[in-house]
């Protein structure tokens, strides 16, 4: 009962302190400025993840406190997303260089990578890995956790890429909490992400009331970069204990794929990939002329898709996954073509 009782206070706690909140984000010039790459033309409040983040991490400590069932990944779980919120923070209020912003992100990643260790050895074991039965397993084991440690800082930096447009990241936080739900409920993931998905889905249903179309207020990065962090951990958390991890890396793709294709095809026109842009697809329909409420419910048409086939991954792994690649890429496709005819 308390599983339910808790995020329904946390969701009107969230709703009614980001609405008071909005006049004093204004107050002291905590905003979001229109600009030429921007797809906004209003000043409005960022800051939401000082709200959002604390609630999450306040909420994780009781929960680990009452349960007494504190174990060390997620104590680096919360250590990671303080210190990942206190310096998005400091970002924006001050327009951090990247080096700094960078190197937090670094030490968490590779802090929480170190922490599950174990588990990865043991993941690592249990493969059948023919090619490399000439290679030590030193040498395995830091090779995998490199590319760990890459992937998850794309993670967390392409969720920043991608909080431009109202309400889409606070969608995709719901659809990952809803996922994850249902895959702790059905016992196929640990017991512990059913109560973290139903913060998840709580005080992310809360901003998204607010960040819908018009948004009244924006995430900011103390609390997207924050978001790519958790999605990183339930992902390699799950692909390390076996679990369902293609069904949720399913409900991420368009994240992953929109930014993902936007870094290479700004590699390949040798553009800055570190200085801000809007050559996101979601963005070129944007400023093509299209609202942010019709882009966002092209996507949440998709999202319904991702999820349909993040269940079917349960039986139908690469199916499913094939499926949810081409639906993904298919949406991309849509609003670059419709981005070409309105220029």
């Amino acid at each position: 009962m308390a599983k339910l009782i808790i995020p329904l206070i946390l969701y009107f706690f969230c709703f009614y302190a980001l609405k008071k909140f909005i006049p004093f984000l204004k107050k002291i010039s905590l905003v979001d400025e229109p600009s030429n790459r921007g797809n906004h033309n209003e000043v409005t409040p960022k800051g939401a993840g000082i709200i959002l983040i604390p609630t999450i991490i306040l909420s994780i400590l009781l929960y680990f406190y009452f349960s007494n069932s504190l174990e060390s990944k997620w104590l680096v779980f919360v250590i990671s997303v303080s210190l990942l919120f206190s310096i998005s923070l400091i970002d924006d209020i001050k327009n951090l260089p990247t080096l700094p912003r960078l190197s937090v992100h670094l030490i968490c990643v590779v802090l929480s990578v170190f922490f599950f260790k174990e588990d990865i050895v043991n993941y690592l074991n249990n493969l059948d890995i023919k090619l490399f039965s000439n290679i030590h397993s030193y040498f395995i084991f830091y090779g995998f956790s490199f590319v760990v440690i890459f992937v998850w800082l794309w993670l967390i930096n392409l969720f920043n890429f991608m909080d431009g447009m109202d309400g889409l990241t606070g969608l995709q936080m719901i659809f990952l909490g809803l996922i994850t739900n249902f895959m702790s409920l059905t016992n196929q993931m640990s017991q512990n992400y059913q109560f973290l998905s139903l913060v998840i889905l709580a005080v992310f249903l809360a901003f998204f009331r607010l960040n819908k179309p018009p948004a009244k207020i924006f995430l900011g990065d103390s609390g997207s970069i924050v978001c790519g962090y958790i999605a990183g951990f339930i992902l390699l958390d799950t692909l390390i204990s076996s679990g369902p991890f293609i069904s949720l890396l399913i409900i991420l793709l368009y994240f992953i794929s929109d930014s993902t294709i936007t870094l290479i095809i700004r590699i390949f026109k040798k553009k800055n990939i570190f200085t801000a842009h809007s050559g996101h697809f979601y963005q070129k329909s944007i400023r093509s002329g299209k609202s942010h409420k019709t882009v966002l419910n092209k996507i949440i048409i998709l999202m319904l898709g991702l999820t349909t086939l993040s269940f079917f991954a349960i039986k139908f792994v690469y199916f499913s996954l094939i499926l949810a690649i081409l639906f993904s890429l298919t949406l991309l496709i849509y609003f670059n073509k419709n981005s070409e005819k309105n220029e």
